[in-house]
């Protein structure tokens, strides 16, 4: 179980590092298309285009991490009522509907990219944009594996005689 917690550590670090260069990114971008306008009259052509594509990137980004912190969107109503033991297989038949659907918006956004590379179009500076939009599968992916781990210790701790806190 120390390998899947280990594992998610891992993935959380390079996120939390990927979500603060890109924020820092966006502020710094910003700050310099707001300067140039005002004082100079100009600005980068490919700013705010730039700009709307990070914002995709950090979305998808800290869904990952919210995903993690079991902070995403849950409907416990009936789920309060419940023993622990039962809570705890909700909680893992959740997590498993949520990798399956997830694996399916893998596939469709996996099928958008290929049609934006096969379309060659550019995003700014020459950039194709099916390289911008590679966030999109990566997204789905991390949210999918964070629900696999969720429901792979779930599943550990329901084969521990169903005891939430072993």
């Amino acid at each position: 179980m120390r390998w899947v917690r280990s594992f998610s550590d891992i993935i959380s670090r390079l996120e939390n590092l990927l979500l603060v260069v890109f924020v820092l990114f966006m502020i710094g971008l910003s700050f310099t298309q707001v300067m140039l306008r005002n004082f100079f009259s100009s600005g980068f052509d490919w700013g705010d285009i730039c700009l709307r594509n990070v914002v995709l990137w950090v979305g998808f980004m800290g869904a990952s991490l919210a995903t993690r912190d079991n902070r995403h969107i849950t409907v416990d109503a009936l789920t309060n009522f419940l023993s622990p033991r039962l809570k705890l297989i909700a909680e893992f038949l959740t997590s498993s509907v949520s990798v399956g659907i997830g694996s399916v918006f893998i596939w469709a956004s996996i099928s958008f990219v290929h049609s934006e590379y096969e379309a060659e179009s550019l995003a700014f500076l020459g950039i194709p944009f099916w390289i911008v939009q590679m966030i999109i599968p990566v997204g789905f992916g991390l949210i999918t594996l964070r629900f696999f781990l969720k429901a792979f210790e779930d599943f550990s701790k329901i084969l521990s005689r169903g005891n939430p806190s072993s």
